[in-house]
Order: C-alpha cells, then structure tokens, then sequence
C-alpha cells in the first residue's frame, strides 16, 4: 500500500484491539496484474485480514491471500467496499484461499456471483444517518468513531 494505506492500516489495527500488523508489498505489470513481491511481518498461525476498496478481478487480493497462507496464516478473510466481481473474480474467491469474503451492497451482486464464502452488509443505515446528520447540521465525523 501507499504511505495513507499503511496509516489506515494502523488505524484498524488499532481498532481491533491493537492487532497485529502486516504489510503485503505488491507491483502492478499492468492494468488488472499484480504480484506479491514481499510480505512484512509476522502471521504464522495467526488470522490474517486484508482489507481493499475494491474487488474486481480477485487477482490481487487471491495473490496476497496465497501469500499468508504460504507465510503460516491460519485463516484469510478478504473486506472491501465494492464488489465489481468482474471474470474471474468469483473462481479466485470460491477457490478455497479466503475463509469468508465480506463486501458491501454499494455495488449490487448478481446472483449467479454469489458463493459460499460471500457475505454483502448493507450500507443503507450509513447512508440514511449520514443524510439526516447532514440535513440536522450534525457531525459526520461521529459516524467514523
């Protein structure tokens, strides 16, 4: 990740009770390719968490999966935001890397690209309080904490 993406990082580390922290470094070849080229930190037998925007093609995200697993993970689990889900997204996903696969409904997933390991949370409450802090002058912020 880039400088903001370690911070954040951090951050959620630090949210689930100071966990903690490894870095997959990546390279991208081209659009849509990428490879692990190292690893920072520890996780034999521990449960690994890697956190994205975006999932579109599952390539990066399996490859860093692949990664901990070969590093002594226990278990991976894979949270983004969007599921683009675009080919092949859900083969990597399904393939038995990720224990669960957690995305957001921002995106709206087709049926025939949910798997086992899929579950999609709902933003609406988000979205709905943010509206009403908006309209009410209330503190956005708040919703982060």
């Amino acid at each position: 990740p880039d400088v903001g993406g370690v911070a954040r990082a951090r951050a959620f580390a630090k949210k689930l009770n100071d966990a903690p922290l490894a870095i997959v470094d990546k390279r991208r070849s081209a659009h849509n390719v990428s490879e692990v080229m190292n690893l920072i930190g520890d996780v034999r037998g521990k449960v690994a968490v890697l956190v994205d925007d975006m999932i579109d093609t599952a390539g990066t995200i399996t490859n860093a999966a692949k990664a901990l697993h070969a590093e002594g993970a226990r278990e991976v689990y894979a949270c983004a935001s969007h599921a683009v889900f675009s080919d092949p997204a859900v083969q990597r996903l399904s393939s038995g890397v990720f224990h669960e696969v957690i995305v957001t409904n921002t995106i709206p997933v087709a049926p025939d690209k949910v798997f086992p390991e899929l579950t999609i949370l709902s933003v609406a409450n988000l979205l709905g309080e943010t509206i009403w802090r908006v309209y009410n002058a209330a503190s956005v912020q708040a919703l982060r904490d």
